[in-house]
Parts: structure tokens; sequence; C-alpha cells
């Protein structure tokens, strides 16, 4: 009986055993499985992650990319002439045109030339975004081909530089308004106040600029020149360009050449006179001596 309870307390160790190592091995088993699916999922979050990073990334490059496409700042200038029949009229009918788009006029002014024509100009500003549509109505109203000069100027690199300026000089003073409130010493008072009174002026120049900047690329400066001839004034050409005037012009001349030629002549003789006087005695003289040779008497011999 011994020797069987000590066969059967050997079995039930060995079977104890044997479930302790299977235990473990199963242990070891899931502790790898478990390993390796933690691996894949810390490996899938850093992908989601990453993948997040990128799209924000994007996002955010795309939103810089439209900030500053949605800041661009471009200057307009416009010169065009324009000629017309009825000057005033042409003017009444650009201004209204002004004020339909949304603009305003700065100057306008006329002028009569010597030559007979009479001028006009009207400077005007127009919003941005009617100032294609604007120079076309201008151009219609033409009579002939109009004379166009447009120019733009890109200020969207000195917009922004000065909106960051800006942005940063407001967070200094910010700073310098709360170690005011905390300063209690007057020197540190004294101190802050004159550096704030520095960022206040820079800030206030900066502003001004920006401010100048956006009214300048909001509203496009044009140039309007009117020419018109004058009818009165050619009339008066035509009038001016008559026979009776030509005639007494012409009469007029003839006299005064032969006003000048006797007078002329009458210097002539009075100033010559003695070189007259030489030249009248000499021929004179030689008068004289061809008519004694025709009365000479022939000789006898030649008679016999």
């Amino acid at each position: 009986m011994w020797k069987k309870r000590k066969v059967y307390m050997f079995l039930f160790v060995l079977l104890l055993l044997g479930a302790c190592s299977s235990g473990e091995s199963s242990n070891k088993s899931m502790d790898e499985s478990g390993g390796v699916s933690s691996g894949k999922m810390e490996e899938n979050k850093a992908l989601e992650n990453s993948d997040k990073a990128d799209s924000k990334t994007n996002r955010s490059d795309e939103k810089s990319a439209e900030s500053i496409k949605d800041q661009r700042k471009v200057i307009y200038h416009a010169d065009i002439r324009i000629k017309v029949e009825k000057l005033q009229s042409s003017m009444e009918k650009v201004k209204m045109m002004i004020e339909e788009k949304g603009g305003y006029i700065v100057e306008s002014n006329t002028s009569n030339d010597e030559s007979g024509y009479e001028d006009g100009m009207i400077i005007a500003r127009v919003p941005m975004n009617e100032f294609r549509p604007f120079l076309t109505q201008v151009k219609s109203i033409s009579r002939g081909k109009p004379n166009e000069s447009v120019r733009g100027e890109d200020v969207t690199e000195e917009y922004v530089d000065l909106s960051s300026r800006l942005k940063a000089k407001l967070q200094v003073r910010d700073r310098l308004e709360s170690f005011m409130k905390n300063a209690h010493k007057t020197e540190d008072l004294l101190s802050i106040s004159s550096d704030l009174a520095n960022v206040q002026e820079e800030i206030e120049q900066i502003q001004g600029r920006l401010t100048f900047l956006k009214n300048q690329s909001d509203y496009s400066t044009v140039t309007i020149n009117f020419g018109v001839k004058n009818l009165k004034a050619e009339k008066l050409q035509t009038e001016e360009l008559n026979t009776w005037k030509k005639t007494k012009k012409l009469f007029m001349e003839t006299v005064n050449f032969f006003v000048s030629a006797i007078s002329f002549i009458i210097v002539g003789l009075i100033g010559l006179a003695p070189l007259w006087l030489i030249l009248i005695g000499a021929l004179y003289l030689l008068w004289r001596r061809k008519n004694r040779q025709k009365k000479k008497p022939e000789s006898p011999t030649s008679v016999s």
C-alpha cells in the first residue's frame, strides 16, 4: 500500500509540473503575440499621426497661400485720351459713369488754346474690380481710336511685411503697458513711458502706410483727357484768309518795292555825283575829238 501511494504521489507531482510548464509556454506565446500586436498598433498609430501631421502641414500651406492671395495689393494707374464732338456733354457722361461704378472725382478742368481747340481733363478713382469695365465704357464714347496707357505696381510684399511688423509692435506695446502697471519706481515708469511712446509712434506710422497702400490698391487712378476742335475758331480763320486782304497786302508790297528802288537810284545818283561828272567829262572829250577828225581837210597829194 505504501508503495502504491508513493507511485500515485509521484504521478501527481509530474502532472502538476506538466501543467505549470504548459501554462508558462502559453503565457509566453500570449505575451509574444500581444507584444507583436501592440507593436503593430503603435506603428499604425505613428503612421496615422504622421498622416495627420502631413495633412495639417498641407492645410497650413494652403491657408498661407490663400491668405497671401487675399492680401495681394496692386496699384493701377491708367491714362486715356479720347476725341469727342461736344466737350461738356462728354465730360458729364463720364462723371455719371464714375458715380455708377462707385468711384469719385479727384480733379476736373477745361481749357481753350490759341489754335482753336478745347481740352478737358478728369482724374478719377474707381474700385479695382470696376477698373477694366470703366475703361471700356470711356473708350466707347471716343470719336476715333483712343490712346491708352495702363501701368501697375505690386506692393504685396511691402503690405505683408508691414502687417507682420505691426503685429510685433502691438505685442511689444502690450508688454510695455503690463510692465507699467507693475512698476513702482519713478525711474522705471519714465523709462517704460519713453519706450511706449516710441513704439506707439512706430505703430501709427505703419498703420498710416498700410492705410495708404490699401486705399491705393482698392481704388485705381484713371486720368481721362478730352480733345475737341472748336468750330467757331475754324470759321474765324477762314474769314481772315479772304481775297481783299490778300490784294491790299500784295499792293502795298509792290508800292514799297518801287519806292525802295527809286530811293536807291536817287541815293546812287547824288552819292556818286563826282564819279558821274568825271565819266561824263571823259565821254565829252572823246566825242569832240572824233568830230575834229571828221572836219579836217584832205591833203593835195591825195587829190593829184
